[in-house]
């Protein structure tokens, strides 16, 4: 019993779980692997959580704060949209590389097991993070279209049908950074110094150039 009354931190449980998550994926991980991993009893375990989609939307919902935190907070305070979006790119990248925070890792992976109640509740964060993708994306076409029309002297026909809508500019960008993580080894010879670099030049050379 002494152990557990020294583990009784949500928070130690929640990177726990996460660990085991991410390891084993979380349909192979039951609440008594998470029980033993912290050498808790499960009743111990079940005291600060009732169910094991209790801790998965916990960590996810963390993985959303650490997200708010690290790229949303800091961005929002850049006034130059093109900038803005610069370091939107490396701090998403510099969260997703992240070794310490395995919540999102497990939010980008485990999604579909949480119940449709919680699911909603998540799916409303992301959608805030893609909302502020979306309209960042359009301010950086926007002035892009106005640079160009002051360097040609004249106002140019800029066909929208052309041009890749800020929506669609958004969930590719999400689809290219979350999707690091698959294939992401620590000994490659891409790191994030590397990818910064290379996937922000994706961006402004492919959706804006």
């Amino acid at each position: 019993m002494a152990r557990e009354t020294v583990v009784d931190s949500r928070q130690e449980i929640l990177r726990t779980a996460a660990r085991l998550f991410q390891q084993r994926g979380y349909d192979a991980t039951s609440m008594n692997d998470v029980a033993a991993a912290l050498k808790l009893s499960k009743g111990g375990l079940y005291h600060h959580f009732q169910s094991k989609d209790e801790i998965l939307f916990e960590i996810m919902d963390h993985a959303m704060q650490i997200t708010e935190e690290r790229v949303l907070t800091p961005v929002r305070g850049i006034a130059d949209p093109e900038e803005r979006l610069r370091a939107l790119i490396r701090l998403h990248i510099e969260v997703v590389l992240s070794p310490r925070d395995r919540e999102i890792t497990v939010m980008l992976h485990e999604n579909h097991p949480l119940p449709p109640a919680l699911r909603k509740r998540i799916n409303s964060r992301k959608k805030e993070y893609i909302h502020f993708l979306e309209n960042l994306m359009a301010e950086v076409q926007n002035e892009e279209v106005q640079n160009k029309e002051v360097q040609n002297k004249t106002r140019q026909s800029h066909s929208t049908k052309n041009k890749v809508s800020p929506r669609a500019a958004a969930f590719a960008l999400l689809g290219m950074i979350n999707w690091i993580y698959q294939w992401y080894k620590p000994e490659g010879d891409l790191q994030a110094q590397n990818l910064i670099p290379q996937f922000t030049d994706l961006i402004f050379g492919g959706i804006f150039a």
